[in-house]
């Protein structure tokens, strides 16, 4: 193995204010009003206010004594998010029919901003840029296709040191791609996907997802005989068909080869989106629930396909 290239410091970009305006904070303070009339007009013109309430809002839901106050701006908060997330999935599920080169990415960024409504996706995005430019520069000189799988999977599992969270599983928050990046950790699908979006999406490399039953897995053809697989919640075990043929017939669970072929976007979102759904009927949270359900009516607006999508094994 090559020694690992420097890690330049990322660039800080400012924070986005907590700050509110003299508008909201006048809208705020009338949170607390008894009267329905009053309290449905601060209501309307906070929704009017868009994204830019968002942080300010909840930043006063935690802080806010009156218990009407906070009850108001959480939820105010979070139907605002749900509003905006609706308006850009629709505009992503046209994106995907299109084949937009960046839609998959987009809806990745998507899924994460429910959990974190102000994420900054340029920062997080850079970081991706900055794991392909280091990669890039150690595949340089490798020719054997084994050599760059090998490559490739010591950068992901040794050095950034992804790994499956064994421990939380069933944490939202493994499914959003910052907390991914952050933490380090995540499940079979959010693991895969900053897998592929680093060597897929920006290094062009041969690799693809792989919809497997109750655990999704990374797809490798640079090989002329064979597809290999990699695990990437199992520190990137490398697999054969075979081998997901015995675990899924010691398992119980179906075996068929077009569970093995490359994944098209739509479907990795959709499954990705199938997954938050089932943590969050099992957490009771049915405002999530219902705005992830939405999310995936405008990706799979074909009721009988989204239905399906909703009785497959998560992961």
């Amino acid at each position: 193995m090559k020694e690992a290239v420097p890690i330049d410091p990322f660039l800080i970009q400012p924070a986005i204010s907590e700050e509110p305006d003299a508008e909201l904070r006048s809208l705020f303070a009338l949170l607390d009003d008894p009267d329905e009339r009053i309290a449905q007009a601060v209501i309307e013109r906070l929704k009017q206010r868009g994204s830019i309430a968002i942080r300010p809002l909840a930043t006063f839901a935690e802080q806010a004594i009156d218990p009407l106050a906070r009850e108001r701006a959480k939820r105010i908060a979070e139907e605002s998010n749900i509003a905006i997330l609706t308006r850009e999935f629709e505009t992503l599920s046209v994106q995907l029919a299109e084949g937009a080169r960046t839609a998959f990415e987009d809806g990745i960024f998507l899924i994460a901003r429910y959990g974190n409504p102000t994420l900054d996706v340029e920062r997080v995005r850079s970081e991706i840029d900055d794991f392909a430019h280091m990669l890039n520069y150690r595949l340089a000189s490798l020719s054997s296709s084994l050599e760059i799988l090998d490559e490739v999977n010591h950068f992901f599992f040794e050095d950034l040191r992804f790994r499956g969270n064994q421990s939380k599983f069933m944490e939202p928050e493994n499914s959003y791609i910052d907390r991914v990046m952050e933490r380090r950790t995540g499940i079979p699908i959010s693991l895969a996907t900053v897998y592929l979006l680093v060597v897929r999406s920006r290094l062009g490399l041969p690799f693809s997802g792989a919809s497997a039953p109750g655990h999704f897995l990374v797809r490798y053809d640079g090989l002329r005989t064979e597809p290999l697989f990699i695990d990437a919640f199992n520190s990137g075990i490398i697999l054969r068909e075979r081998d997901i043929k015995h675990y899924l017939d010691s398992s119980g669970l179906p075996f068929n080869r077009q569970f093995l072929e490359p994944s098209p976007p739509r479907a990795i979102l959709l499954r990705m989106i199938r997954n938050l759904i089932i943590v969050f009927t099992e957490r009771g949270d049915s405002i999530a629930r219902q705005a992830f359900e939405g999310f995936m009516r405008i990706l799979a607006p074909n009721a009988e396909e989204g239905q399906a999508f909703l009785r497959g094994l998560e992961n």
